[in-house]
């Protein structure tokens, strides 16, 4: 096998089209970069045109699987092409490569081609696999074993808390989904509230029929039937048939897909997040939603439902407010309640206050744990490889 430099420099794969697609993926980037660290990034191209429509202008971004589309038959059928891709790419590599994988279908052939070219593994476990991906019997089981085992020999596991797991590592260590200094800066310097007599709802990231839309348009009918002054502001990737409805409808102010600035600058003109998740998909109730480190540094209190478990201390705490996720009739109570009462945002903006020393910077947090780790991740630096 052809040994090119590959020492020098971090491969990332991650089964997206392109970094900016993943809010995590591209606040890590940087922090990389900034650190003098060369980045080739190889992804999973879901639909044609994703990747120029989500380059990034200083970043080397290649394709390496294509087709599927996201949340589909088809695209649940690619993904051991995506892991044979993945290992296939990684010994094309060379000796000695330092790769970091978004995810347990992504790090776990890279782990396996490691054993025959010696590369570093990192493992970012942003939404462990076996939550989402549920196997027939005795099968799930295998798959949770497999995870285990991945999560011990790579070099590094990072994990958005420890909730979802069911065993601890030396080499495992919680990234909190937050946002970077430098994004929210730029994010205030836009921030602006326009006049506004009305309550103004914010919901952004994915909008699907797990993810709120549903719930959300039933919520709007029952507002606009009543004549409730109460706006919703959406932004971010939508789908499914609820999500149409919800787009079009009068209430609703659509932004598109934005960068993660665009986005945490809407924040200054809202008075409340919407965060749902539908707890039928077991990964749901264990969610740990960028929308409340967001929330955190921003001052805007959230409405989350109430099966999820890992909003339990902002609820506790009084900076969330929690509604089951089917009750349509109880969100758009307490949404009429908010509108006719500010007092009830004010004291939950307070509450918000009292998590900003467990919801660190993104960047303070991922520099710290490079920093903790630095010894057994090599040193990277001019880019080599060919």
């Amino acid at each position: 096998m052809k040994n090119s430099g590959n020492r020098n420099f971090l491969a990332i794969f991650a089964p997206l089209p392109a970094v900016r697609k993943r809010t995590r993926l591209a606040k890590m980037v940087p922090i990389f970069q900034s650190r003098g660290y060369k980045v080739r990034f190889f992804g999973w191209e879901r639909a044609p045109g994703e990747l120029e429509e989500w380059r990034s202008t200083n970043l080397d971004e290649r394709t390496i699987l294509r087709g599927g589309g996201y949340a589909s038959r088809q695209a649940r059928l690619l993904y051991p092409l995506w892991m044979a891709a993945t290992f296939l790419q990684v010994l094309r590599l060379g000796r000695g490569a330092n790769v970091f994988c978004l995810g347990w279908e992504t790090a776990f052939p890279a782990l396996l081609a490691s054993y025959f070219t010696g590369a570093q593994i990192l493992f970012d476990d942003a939404d462990r696999f076996s939550l989402i991906m549920r196997l027939p019997g005795p099968l799930h089981g295998v798959l949770q074993s497999i995870e285990r085992w991945t999560s011990r020999r790579v070099t590094l596991h990072i994990v958005p808390s420890f909730s979802r797991y069911e065993w601890r590592g030396p080499n495992m260590v919680v990234l909190r989904n937050t946002p970077s200094m430098n994004d929210y800066h730029l994010a205030r310097r836009s921030l602006y509230r326009p006049p506004s007599t009305g309550l103004v709802v914010y919901a952004n990231g994915w909008i699907g029929e797990t993810r709120g839309a549903p719930v959300f348009l039933q919520t709007l009918q029952k507002l606009a039937a009543v004549a409730a002054d109460v706006k919703l502001v959406i932004a971010g990737r939508v789908d499914g048939p609820s999500s149409v409805d919800l787009m079009n409808h009068p209430l609703v102010e659509y932004r598109g897909e934005l960068s993660q600035v665009d986005a945490l600058a809407i924040y200054g003109e809202v008075d409340v997040a919407l965060t749902y998740y539908d707890p039928v998909v077991p990964i749901n109730r264990l969610a740990e939603s960028n929308k409340w480190g967001d929330c955190v540094f921003l001052r805007i209190p959230f409405i989350v439902n109430d099966e999820v478990v890992t909003a339990a201390p902002f609820i506790d705490g009084g900076a969330a407010w929690a509604i089951p996720y089917s009750d349509s009739a109880g969100l758009a109570d307490l949404l009429i309640k908010l509108s006719r009462d500010r007092r009830m945002l004010e004291y939950r903006k307070g509450s918000l206050d009292n998590f900003r020393s467990e919801y660190l910077p993104f960047d303070q947090q991922f520099n710290c744990i490079i920093d903790t780790f630095r010894n057994d991740i090599r040193d990277f630096g001019v880019d080599t490889f060919s």
